[in-house]
């Protein structure tokens, strides 16, 4: 085991004062909006320039998650103290057409270790990955079943360098990964419907618990356990 880095990331997991029910990814929207207003003064909640409203293109440091009727935020980086300090406790927030109030933030802070392994390490996706821009999935469209394989394949890599280039850590060598199992999940974002994939994957990386890439990592697409 060859380690890369060790970067804080702390997790709030919030619990409101009545059952809120819903489709994760809709919830877990409605929970990065609500929290980017709440603290609007902070980019690292939204992703946009607080002065001139431009979207900062960076890995998101703070993403948003729904599990069983709590709202998850996850801090990498820098964003882990933030969340930290945050008064989350009798704070409203408008999920959709639901106004609630957060009565329990449930607060963890660890280390989260990314290396290269000796051996492949296995995955599981929580949430679909969201690979595909337009044009790249109007070429994979057109492709064999074969070739579509390898595209996903290659597109898995291009987004694990991407994520790991963005919170600064270097891969020294070649990073290898596949899906084992996959499986195609419509998805939306921003108003289109994309193609997600769920599945297992394997890889030569050893990525932390809640590890998320792809597109929309802040909106809780694309995070995987071990």
């Amino acid at each position: 085991m060859h380690s890369l880095a060790k970067i804080p990331c702390a997790q709030v997991e919030l619990s409101w004062d009545r059952d809120v029910s819903g489709q994760p990814a809709q919830r877990a929207r409605q929970l990065r909006g609500a929290l980017a207003t709440a603290f609007r003064d902070d980019p690292l909640f939204h992703q946009h320039d607080p002065e001139t409203g431009k979207a900062l293109y960076r890995y998101p440091r703070i993403q948003y998650r729904w599990q069983e009727g709590r709202g998850v935020v996850i801090g990498w980086a820098e964003a882990a103290q933030r969340l930290l300090d945050r008064p989350w406790l009798d704070l409203n927030v408008q999920l959709g057409d639901d106004a609630v109030n957060i009565t329990d933030a449930a607060l963890t802070l660890r280390h989260g270790e990314f290396a290269v392994s000796e051996r492949l390490e296995r995955y599981r996706l929580h949430s679909p990955i969201l690979l595909f821009n337009q044009e790249n999935y109007r070429r994979y469209r057109t492709m064999s079943e074969q070739e579509q394989s390898k595209e996903c394949d290659r597109l898995l890599v291009s987004q694990m360098l991407i994520a790991l280039r963005r919170l600064d850590i270097h891969v020294p060598e070649r990073l290898y990964a596949t899906f084992t199992r996959i499986r195609p999940s419509p998805s939306r974002y921003k108003g289109q419907d994309l193609l997600g994939l769920h599945g297992e994957i394997v890889s030569n990386i050893l990525f932390p618990d809640g590890f998320a890439f792809g597109h929309a990592v802040s909106h809780g697409y694309g995070w995987l356990t071990r």
